[in-house]
């Protein structure tokens, strides 16, 4: 290797750096919470997905505004999305369901309302059935 190649190797090391510790400071503004925190969730709700269906809490989902609350989906079949959605149709967060794991997100709603859930992930002919209107509900 010879010295530009060099130079330009140590560039782009610094800027990966660089980056990287910008944007794992907390001083940065977009960055609600450390990603190595572990908050812990008020309540889990469980979720499972089969046959192209979302079986979410009889319940239902109730959260208020500012409680971490994690959300536990398991797949029986293929590998769906949990999505949710705003009214406006803007994504909150989203989370790959693999089939035979558990798979967990802690999330904390910053706004009262109601909110969709859709599988965000194509699993097949049924995809686009993969909707439940307000089916989380955020209270002040």
């Amino acid at each position: 290797m010879d010295a530009r190649e060099r130079r330009w190797l140590y560039l782009l090391i610094a800027v990966f750096v660089v980056v990287n510790a910008v944007t794992l400071s907390p001083l940065v503004p977009w960055q609600q919470w450390l990603l190595w925190s572990k908050p812990t969730p008020a309540r889990t709700f469980a979720i499972e997905v089969e046959d192209y269906q979302f079986k979410l809490p009889p319940e239902g989902m109730v959260v208020k505004v500012g409680e971490y609350v994690e959300f536990s989906a398991t797949s029986h079949d293929v590998t769906y999305g949990f999505g949710v959605f705003r009214k406006d149709g803007s994504l909150v967060f989203q989370m790959q369901v693999l089939p035979g794991m558990t798979n967990r997100i802690t999330w904390k709603f910053d706004q009262a309302g109601l909110y969709d859930v859709r599988s965000t992930e194509y699993s097949g002919p049924r995809h686009s059935e993969m909707v439940v209107p307000d089916a989380i509900q955020v209270i002040p």
